[in-house]
């Protein structure tokens, strides 16, 4: 706004000069009259008050050329942070999208995996061939998996209210336990909160709790 302004003032001054210096020259051919003194004092005045405003105007316009360029330099700064910030957000984006794929596969395999091992041990327990001591095993079987699912869903749930966006649990047949969390990345101060939850939820050593993220 501020470069239009001066545009403008240059515009019309430069108008108003020409305008000035043609009556003067129109006035001076019409008159007749031989130039006296006082005349050539007077168009001598013009001539040097035209000049000093001619130099005027040539550093004010040269100020607006600077200015323009300043500006046209800001605005490429300007462009070129939106163009950066646009890919970061795209990226982002993506990688949250792949992280929300993620999440929700790892669960579904992980609901569809403890649901055919379910399924596979109340054959065992509903087989009439099977001897009582395969029966007894396979239900011990089954009620660990429904106290690992429990378990599960707990430290997820109480992982959730310590700010993470999703999280899921997997209890390894060796006594670990693995948990991952959505978040661009996590702190050691919260790698500690959730060792400390999984481990006090499955009853496992905090040695045996492993904590990574995805995002």
């Amino acid at each position: 706004m501020m470069v239009l302004k001066r545009k403008q003032i240059v515009v019309l001054s430069l108008i108003l000069m020409i305008v000035v210096a043609g009556y003067l020259q129109y006035s001076y051919n019409n008159s007749g009259m031989s130039v006296n003194d006082s005349d050539d004092i007077s168009v001598s005045q013009f001539d040097e008050e035209t000049e000093r405003l001619g130099e005027a105007l040539y550093v004010d316009n040269t100020m607006v050329l600077e200015d323009e360029k300043k500006d046209d330099k800001k605005e490429e700064k300007r462009e070129e942070g939106d163009k950066e910030k646009s890919k970061q957000d795209t990226k982002a984006i993506q990688a949250s999208k792949e992280a929300n794929e993620f999440f929700a596969q790892a669960k579904m395999d992980k609901d569809v995996t403890r649901a055919r091992d379910k399924e596979e041990l109340e054959k065992i327990t509903n087989d009439a061939n099977a001897t009582e001591d395969q029966k007894t095993q396979a239900y011990e079987q089954m009620l660990k998996l429904l106290d690992n699912s429990d378990k599960e869903m707990r430290i997820e749930t109480l992982i959730k209210n310590k700010g993470f966006s999703d999280v899921v649990v997997f209890f390894g047949d060796d006594g670990s336990v693995d948990v991952i969390v959505k978040a661009p990345s996590i702190s050691s101060v919260e790698v500690a909160q959730i060792a400390e939850i999984a481990s006090r939820q499955a009853g496992v050593d905090i040695s045996n709790v492993h904590v990574s993220n995805k995002f």
